[in-house]
């Protein structure tokens, strides 16, 4: 005992009551370990005090330690010489608690207060002189006990249930630990400081006590350079675990041995799939058990099964009842945690807990978070890994030598994040990611991981949006929201949900009641917690900010040199059972089972460490580069970008996005009638009608929106494209919906005109002031068979239909696609909005001039997010922006390259383009694929690169803002032209300007004057740039108007307005004119010469079409004009008509109607069961005296006059011409028998663009468009 003052002659008092010290009883560390795995979550002293049972408390003070721990030594060397040795059992058997005014106290309390816990502490008292019936010191007083943990007064029922898992306890007493408070260098709160064993005293059996004394007891922990650091310089220190196994020898669970090192040669499973499901706990005690069947049926089921089992909010009483299933042993024999109810496992240690189960042995340890109950578990694999690469840690554990394998086991992560959307709970979710990813970073650098769980973290914008209006959270917490997203793609986390849309391999189960795309909203995609089909989670959320769906659940993975995601999907959808109370009795329909309030999830991976070397070298992989572009700070706020758009109105709000659910709804409501029949079947013909019985039949009639609207980038200023798919004919179908949607005009319906285009018969409607555009596409089998049209190859003979069929479902099927495949559509659509807004400022948003529409940016920012997502993993709307200006400006050559969906086009689209008609080339996606961008011109082309560039330079600038990048403050009279405008305006010399009148009342024939004058100017573009090489067209794809002509009032009958085009020599925009030499002005002379030739050849042109140029009503005027001719112009935005006149009954003879069931009566009537009477006609006494004249026969479509030529024996084909327009060329001629009916075919022309049929031996046209011929006779 050196070193410590002899002991006294005799007793010699010390005062007991010092808190800065006690004597006590310290478990052994086996038994610790499951003590403190409880108190870590429950005790407020854990990490102050170790688990203990004191003796004397409060004790001596800490400068009178040395002389008492001599008198306890002296005085039990004494007992144990008489006695012959000295020690005792301590043995616990029950739980208790110590109820406070607002808290319980939950402890161990040992076997009814034994005789020698009694002597052995008298023992000690008689050695300081004390006497044990003191008042303070008597053994009623004395109550021995092992705390917990804390509960709330009243829910103590809980914490010590848990605690019974610990009992029974048992522990032969031999020694004793002298605890004191660590004395801290500094001088900051002594309440927070350690009690720390200052000294421990072995009781003697055949020799004397010894007192081992803690050495440095009062210095200061320091850092070593070994230890990871948190964010805020916290030592991180994982504390290994518990790996256990299933015996089937014991049928127990066992702890297992460190999985052995792999050998190089051995074999590593080829596939690896993971599942995660939070199982909900329920904090009610005792816990209801009744949904752990099912969740133990979900987890067993095929779409959940994995060879890795991630579950969150594991209570003890569910994992005792899940590790005791057989097929679950036989599934998972490995886990991170044993039964709580076998003997000498121990409770779980909290409420909600992560556990994993796996095929394959691991080693694990626990990495806690700031906050209690809050940590992930760490696990690393022996089975799975790379091979190669510096040495990283061993498998086997810190402790073993590194250098010895150059194998990198695979590390696996499980989360569960702090819940809530508060300012604390998302920096709560900060920290705890940032944890995990500077633990793996600095511990696991070079080893593939996998971060699975529930991260909590809330994805729906609307939501967000929500809390930022109620004040839930601030901006900048929203700001954190998104960076939480940057932290993980910095870490080169991959999303496995997001790879598999990419790559069209998520194979997610339809849910119970599929979410439509009018209830779902940016970030709901993919949604794990969803309220609106959940009613666990609606019952969990209320009607709160949380009612909305979120994707809080997700299986990350960093691993590109081994692991390849291959798919994705989820489970636990809800099963038909029986309801609640007297279901059968009360006929009341089964109502859905719900497993959990979260759905599951589960990623299959392939391993393989050569798959990316493979993928490189294979050619027929169209391999795209792209270089990601990070957005400068300035631009890297979404908020602000989110602003900007709000300026603009680009961002739709509440009220207008009721407005279009509510004229949806009401489309649908008044198309999908089914027209009355005659008869109890429809009738094929008219002699099969059967004048007796009204019934309706049913005709399948699909109604789903398509373009803007249904991909969700839409604004206020959009329309809604809707794509009808049907069973009937296309006449049938448009008579129909002219007369339902007529009998809706009290509704607010109004049809304002029949379109006739490339695709097919259109209306033009307007719907409660927000216009839509109606097409239809006639395909029984897929109108019976939707639900299943996204999910079938393209092989599949369902789409065995016509080639303009195939074009109208295709803008469904493109979109699906996309849709699914897009990494990140909230960002998407948001860098949709953004280039939108962009293009229109700068005047290149107009398909029909030539340049970008919605499909074009759509087709080329969703491969840039592909592209962008594969190569940098996740992805921000700034970063997807600043990416599509650099990628389109810098690496893309418009000429000589296709815009294609590489992940769609496992191969290179075989597409032949015409390099002189077709200057840029955007393919679609389904079969037939076709060139978007058809419209584009040369000039066009030019413009849009030129642009692209400006934006580019501009987003690399520092400091450059949102606003800063699409619009400048202007000044003047010009400061309400869009940005792009006043530079246009101002930045060339001279200007074509092509000013047309209109003075007539009909909006229909107003509108497609316009309409049909724009798509000339097309035509102009080209000529100019054949004719005049050396000059660059810009035309503005908007109207402009003299201020003075859009102030007038609203009965104005008479309209004017005129289209630009800039000219700048040489592609030099804004020069002036310089002094020429004389051959210059020579060609000079030539020059402007070509050019008024050009332009009074169009203006002609325009005139000679008597189809859509009527003198009467207008005037159209082509001239050549200065800048300062251009004074006081502004955008004329004005429908130009008043009226809405009655549409004309639409020709839809070119339709193709190969599969459609014709329906012999088209008018509807009201059912009745007398014979229907004559309609009268209101001017039938004007008619009276007037006489009749013959109806014109119907002139027959083109392709029908193709067709007879083709294959009627009584014609000639070889002796027949087809004139038709070409857009660049004017009418050209081609021989029937070379005419290509194929849209694939590089000679391909639309048979809308036939003009005429000529007969070649005598030079008569057999038919003409509008005129008819022999024919049509």
């Amino acid at each position: 005992m050196a070193g410590f003052a002899e002991p006294p002659s005799g007793p010699a008092r010390l005062a007991f009551g010092s808190y800065q010290t006690a004597l006590c009883m310290v478990p052994p560390a086996h038994i610790c370990r499951d003590i403190d795995r409880l108190r870590s979550s429950h005790d407020k002293a854990y990490g102050k005090w170790p688990a203990h049972v004191n003796i004397i408390y409060p004790f001596v003070t800490i400068e009178s330690l040395p002389r008492a721990v001599d008198l306890i030594s002296s005085k039990l060397n004494s007992v144990a010489a008489a006695e012959g040795g000295l020690g005792f059992d301590m043995y616990f058997d029950s739980t208790d608690s110590f109820s406070h005014r607002h808290s319980s106290t939950v402890f161990l309390a040992p076997i009814e207060f034994s005789h020698g816990l009694k002597r052995f502490r008298s023992f000690i008292l008689e050695a300081f002189g004390q006497d044990a019936g003191a008042a303070s010191l008597r053994d009623e007083i004395y109550n021995p006990h092992l705390t917990v943990g804390q509960s709330s007064a009243g829910g103590a029922e809980y914490l010590m249930s848990k605690a019974a898992l610990l009992l029974p306890l048992k522990w032969r007493v031999g020694e004793l630990v002298v605890l004191a408070r660590e004395r801290p260098q500094d001088q900051g709160d002594v309440s927070v400081s350690q009690m720390k064993a200052w000294g421990v005293i072995s009781l003697p059996r055949d020799g004397y006590c010894v007192i081992k004394r803690s050495a440095d007891f009062s210095s200061k922990p320091q850092t070593t350079k070994d230890e990871v650091l948190d964010e805020q310089g916290g030592k991180l220190m994982p504390q290994a675990e518990t790996t256990y196994r299933f015996s089937p020898a014991t049928n127990s669970w066992e702890p297992a041995s460190p999985p052995a090192p792999l050998e190089r040669g051995a074999e590593m499973p080829n596939t690896l799939s993971i599942s995660s499901y939070n199982v909900l706990v329920e904090s009610t005690f005792p816990p209801p058990r009744d949904r752990y069947p099912l969740l133990i049926q979900t987890i067993l089921s095929e779409p959940a099964l994995a060879d890795i089992l991630v579950l969150q909010e594991v209570s003890d009483a569910f994992l005792s009842y899940l590790l005791e299933q057989d097929l679950v042993r036989h599934r998972w024999p490995f886990a991170t945690h044993g039964p709580p109810d076998q003997e000498g496992v121990g409770p779980l240690a909290s409420l909600r807990n992560i556990v994993i189960l796996s095929r394959w042995n691991f080693r694990w340890e626990w990495l806690s978070f700031e906050r209690k109950h809050k940590g992930t578990p760490i696990l690393v694999f022996g089975d799975i890994g790379i091979w190669g690469g510096l040495p990283s840690v061993d498998v086997a554990g810190p402790s073993s030598s590194k250098g010895q394998t150059d194998f990198l086991p695979l590390v696996m992560a499980g989360m569960h994040l702090t819940s809530g959307l508060t300012d604390g709970a998302v920096a709560a979710k900060k920290s705890q990611l940032n944890m995990v990813v500077n633990y793996l970073s600095r511990t696991h650098s070079q080893n593939p991981w996998v971060v699975a769980g529930d991260f909590n973290l809330t994805t729906s914008t609307v939501t967000i949006d929500a809390a930022l209006r109620s004040k839930s959270i601030s901006v900048e917490t929203a700001g954190t929201i998104s960076s939480l997203e940057t932290l993980l793609s910095d870490a080169r986390l991959s999303d496995s949900w997001f790879v598999a849309r990419t790559e069209a391999t998520d194979v997610s189960r339809p849910t119970a009641r599929p979410t439509s795309l009018e209830e779902t909203h940016d970030g709901e995609e993919g949604a794990t917690f969803n309220p609106m089909e959940n009613a666990l989670a609606a019952e969990m959320v209320g009607s709160g900010l949380g009612n909305r769906p979120q994707r809080y659940d997700r299986i990350l993975v960093k691993g590109e040199d081994l692991l390849e995601v291959t798919g994705f999907g989820m489970f636990g959808f809800p099963e038909e059972g029986p309801g609640t109370g007297d279901s059968e009795a009360g006929g009341r329909e089964p109502q859905p089972r719900y497993g959990s309030d979260h759905w599951g999830i589960r990623a299959t991976l392939k391993i393989d460490q050569d798959f990316r070397m493979r993928q490189s070298a294979n050619v027929e992989t169209p391999m795209i580069s792209l270089e990601p572009t990070k957005a400068t700070r300035s631009l890297a706020n979404i908020a602000s970008l989110k602003s900007c758009l709000a300026k603009h109105a680009m961002l739709p709000t509440e009220s207008e996005i009721n407005l279009r659910k509510e004229v949806l709804t009401l489309l649908k409501s008044v198309l999908q009638q089914s027209p009355p029949t005659q008869g109890p079947t429809a009738p094929t013909g008219p002699s099969e009608a059967s004048p007796t019985v009204n019934v309706k039949p049913t005709i399948p009639l699909i109604i789903t929106p398509v373009g803007s609207y249904g991909f969700g980038v839409w604004n206020a200023a959009s329309d809604i494209d809707c794509l009808c798919v049907g069973s009937i004919s296309t006449k049938t179908f448009f008579t129909l919906a002219g007369q339902r949607l007529r009998k809706a005009a009290d509704s607010g319906v109004k049809i304002l005109r029949t379109v006739k285009a490339a695709s097919g018969t259109m209306l033009e409607l307007e719907i409660r002031g927000v216009k839509l555009d109606l097409q239809y596409c006639p395909a029984t089998k897929i109108a019976e068979r939707w639900a299943e049209v996204n999910q079938l190859p393209q092989s599949d003979p369902l789409f065995d239909l016509s080639i303009l069929s195939l074009k109208k479902l295709n803008a469904f099927r493109d979109m699906d696609y996309l849709q699914r495949t897009i990494p990140d559509l909230a960002s998407f659509r948001l860098a949709h909005r953004f280039v939108k807004t962009w293009a229109q400022q700068r005047g290149i948003y107009s398909a029909r001039f030539g340049y970008l529409g919605g499909i074009h940016i759509t087709l080329l920012l969703s491969r840039v997010c592909k592209l962008f997502f594969r190569d940098a993993g996740a992805i921000t709307a700034a970063d997807i922006i600043c990416t599509f200006f650099s990628h389109y400006s810098n690496d893309f050559d418009w000429k000589g390259e296709m815009v294609f969906d590489p992940f769609f086009y496992k191969q290179r689209p075989r597409y032949q383009r015409s390099a002189a008609r077709e200057p840029a080339v955007i393919l679609s996606l389904h079969a037939p694929a076709i060139n978007v961008a058809h419209a584009a011109s040369s000039p066009s082309v030019r413009t849009l690169a030129e642009e692209l560039k400006r934006a580019d330079r501009l987003t690399r600038t520092e400091g450059i803002t949102w606003p800063k990048l699409i619009d400048d403050e202007g000044e003047g009279l010009m400061s309400a032209l869009p940005s792009g405008a006043r530079d246009f305006l101002g930045s060339y010399s001279s200007y074509i300007k092509i000013g047309v009148q209109y003075w007539g009342a009909s909006l229909a024939k107003g509108n497609s004057l316009v309409g049909w004058l724009e798509s000339r100017c097309v035509l102009l573009l080209v000529d100019l740039n054949r004719k005049l090489p050396d000059i660059h067209a810009r035309i503005w794809p908007a109207r402009f108007a003299h201020v003075d002509s859009n102030s007038g009032s609203g009965d104005e009958k008479e309209y004017h307005g005129c289209y630009l085009i800039g000219l700048a020599k040489g592609g030099k925009i804004g020069g002036g004119d310089a002094p020429t030499s004389e051959p210059d002005r020579t060609a000079r002379k030539l020059a402007q010469e070509t050019l008024r030739l050009a332009l009074d050849g169009f203006s002609e042109a325009i005139k000679g079409d008597e189809k859509y140029f009527d003198a009467r009503t207008t005037w159209v005027e082509v001239s050549h004009v200065k800048q300062t001719d251009l004074i006081g112009l502004e955008l004329d935005c004005r429908d130009w008509g008043t009226s809405v006149m009655e549409a004309e009954e639409p020709d839809t003879s070119s339709d193709d109607d190969d599969d459609a069931d014709d329906v012999d009566e088209a008018n509807e009537t009201e059912p009745s069961s007398a014979p229907a009477k004559p309609k009268s006609k209101s001017k039938s006494k004007s008619k009276a005296h007037t006489p009749s004249t013959p109806k014109p026969h119907k002139l027959r479509p083109a392709h029908q006059i193709l067709h007879r030529l083709l294959w009627d024996p009584a014609m000639d084909a070889t002796d027949h011409v087809v004139g038709y327009e070409d857009r660049f060329a004017g009418t050209r001629e081609i021989p029937v028998e070379r005419w290509k009916t194929e849209s694939t075919d590089e000679e391909f022309i639309p048979m809308h663009r036939v003009v005429y049929f000529r007969r070649k031996s005598d030079g008569v046209r057999v038919w003409e468009r509008g005129k008819g011929g022999e024919m049509d006779a």
